[in-house]
């Protein structure tokens, strides 16, 4: 067995199931969460310089994970496109997170979750600060409406949270 074979079995060994939550809670879909992952192993372990530890592989991995969530809506999938449908029971707050386009709620996880700004979300996603501003605001403009003892804030959205990436933990998700 190859040593990026050992790494990534160690990896997945140690911390298989909460990058899989982690997945989950950024694309608020399991099926959608297990290409995410596979997408985002893909991308670690398929290049030619892979991780030496195990500790180095979680890290790449996460990133790739959220790299790999806030691209998943740009192939055109249905998933792109949350169903904001309005109903005249108030949603619970799990079914307007699911409602969220997969984009929005994976960069609002970022933000309120993993606690990151958004310069450091720009930097783990590849993605221009005006697309994750907009998206953010959006996401929490629509929770807001629907949810308003959440007391969000757009202002806080884009302005608040952690510039590095160190400080992110995988937890159990939404």
């Amino acid at each position: 067995m190859s040593r990026w074979e050992k790494v990534l079995d160690a990896t997945m060994l140690a911390h298989g199931a909460g990058l899989l939550a982690y997945a989950r809670t950024l694309t608020g879909d399991g099926e959608l969460a297990s290409t995410v992952v596979e997408d985002a192993l893909a991308a670690v372990f398929g290049r030619r310089a892979c991780p030496r530890d195990v500790d180095g592989a979680l890290a790449e991995v996460q990133s790739a994970i959220r790299r790999a969530a806030v691209r998943v809506a740009a192939d055109g999938s249905e998933a792109e496109s949350g169903a904001r449908t309005a109903s005249s029971a108030a949603p619970r707050v799990e079914e307007s997170l699911r409602a969220l386009p997969v984009r929005e709620r994976a960069l609002l996880a970022m933000r309120y979750i993993d606690g990151l700004a958004v310069p450091a979300i720009c930097r783990e996603t590849a993605l221009h600060a005006g697309m994750v501003g907009d998206a953010l605001t959006h996401a929490v403009e629509y929770l807001d409406a629907a949810h308003p003892e959440l007391r969000l804030d757009v202002h806080d959205a884009l302005a608040g949270g952690a510039l590095a990436r160190d400080v992110v933990t995988i937890g159990d998700g939404w």
